[in-house]
């Protein structure tokens, strides 16, 4: 697997949570063990959005990216490192849990290695 096909394998996962986020939205949540409030409905359509967002600029990252595409993967990894970092803090206190939340931590944490150790290349 080439530092390309992770970036698309990333905005897959991205789209999916994006997805799952705009329309599956109290399920999602509650698969995190989330208290679905009217506030976090909203908030959950709104974070969905924005995970549709990403998951299109890390589809088009390797496209556009040219030569600087390792510099880019590193950015990538960083930020997945950031999102182990939060929903590992959010499971460790409780706050979150279920399928959601440590299936997230999970795939973030075998992005962040891939992204990682395929920019070094």
């Amino acid at each position: 697997m080439n530092l390309s096909m992770v970036f698309k394998a990333s905005a897959v996962v991205l789209f999916l949570n994006g997805l799952m986020g705009l329309f599956m939205t109290d399920q999602f949540l509650a698969m995190a063990e989330f208290d679905v409030t009217a506030d976090m409905h909203t908030f959950g359509q709104f974070m969905g959005v924005t995970f549709i967002i990403f998951g299109m600029i890390a589809w088009k990252t390797a496209d556009l990216a040219g030569s600087n595409l390792a510099a880019f993967g590193k950015v990538y990894a960083m930020a997945e490192v950031m999102w182990c970092g939060i929903i590992g803090y959010h499971v460790a206190t409780g706050v979150a849990g279920g399928a959601t939340a440590i299936g997230n931590l999970a795939i973030s944490a075998l992005f962040a290695a891939l992204f990682f150790m395929k920019s070094r290349d």
